[in-house]
């Protein structure tokens, strides 16, 4: 299994001075930045494509508009990337007659259609073999619940044939909203077509990493909208460590597909990541990471 992590100076001077070891980059899909960082290391692109948008095509959350193909169909080409990845994530607004949290089966099987039918769209030009799909975990009311839910994740992968890209930490802050065991949503996603992992550490948004987040990006509304929240995207701690050995043991021992490449999110280029990205945890947690991905083992835990 390969590991790649987040783009960001941090991690590429590490990555300079032989401190961590990593097969790829992630980079958002900026142009100029992924012609920079190829030029280093091979790079995978990760698109800010949306699943479940009004009308057949996929939605970019960057640009607010419908997807560029010839732009996804370039950074294919010219980068280590084997996948469109889409995020099942929704937008609440486009579903205006089901309330946020609402689990009730009409709706969905609204929501569910929706994100089925960009997902087909996106095989019909690439193939199911190129396209995977990311669970999400809705943070702050912003996607509908029902987009969430482990069977919606299913039944998307099994009508459309694509891949799952299985964030860990989505998962988890899922479950944790859904008010049931992590381990058991985890079991009942499509882990038997799981392609991708993302990584990074689950904390409450608050005290230090609140504080450097309002000085690097003040006014930014995401930093208000999730102050005092679980997120994602920042450093391993303990609980997070224990985690992932016990998914790292669900796929070596075949109950899982065992995927390709193993992705650590933590740092990156925007304000926020930027922000909250320390040299001095990726030193610590890539190596580990890397063990993982080599033998299963990651050494003790992080406090």
């Amino acid at each position: 299994m390969k590991l790649a992590v987040n783009y960001s100076e941090a991690a590429a001077a590490l990555y300079r001075r032989g401190q961590i070891d990593v097969d790829y980059f992630k980079c958002p899909a900026w142009p100029a930045l992924v012609d920079q960082v190829r030029a280093e290391l091979p790079t995978i692109v990760h698109f800010p494509l949306v699943a479940g948008a009004p009308g057949d095509d996929a939605y970019d959350s960057e640009i607010r508009q419908s997807a560029d193909w010839n732009k996804v169909e370039r950074m294919l080409a010219t980068t280590a990337t084997r996948h469109v990845n889409l995020h099942l994530a929704p937008e609440a607004a486009w579903f205006p007659a089901i309330p946020v949290h609402s689990v009730a089966a009409a709706d969905v099987e609204h929501v569910c259609e929706r994100m089925v039918r960009t997902v087909e769209a996106v095989v019909r030009r690439f193939g199911p073999e190129r396209v995977i799909v990311e669970n999400d975990y809705g943070g702050t009311s912003a996607t509908p619940q029902a987009a969430c839910l482990p069977e919606t994740i299913a039944r998307v992968v099994a009508e459309t044939g694509c891949g799952l890209l299985l964030d860990l930490s989505h998962a988890r802050l899922a479950a944790r909203n859904l008010g049931t065991d992590a381990q058991t949503y985890m079991r009942s996603l499509p882990v038997h077509r799981l392609e991708e992992i993302h990584i990074t550490g689950v904390r409450r948004f608050s005290g230090h990493w609140l504080a450097a987040t309002r000085r690097a990006a003040a006014g930014d509304p995401f930093i208000e909208r999730y102050a005092g929240e679980w997120l994602d995207h920042l450093p391993m701690t303990t609980a997070d460590w224990r985690f992932l050995r016990w998914a790292t043991g669900e796929w070596r021992r075949g109950a899982w597909r065992m995927p390709w490449v193993e992705t650590f999110e933590y740092g990156g280029v925007s304000a926020f990541f930027l922000s909250v990205t320390d040299e001095r945890f990726l030193a610590e947690q890539v190596p580990r990471l890397r063990a993982l991905a080599l033998n299963g083992q990651t050494g003790a835990d992080e406090r």
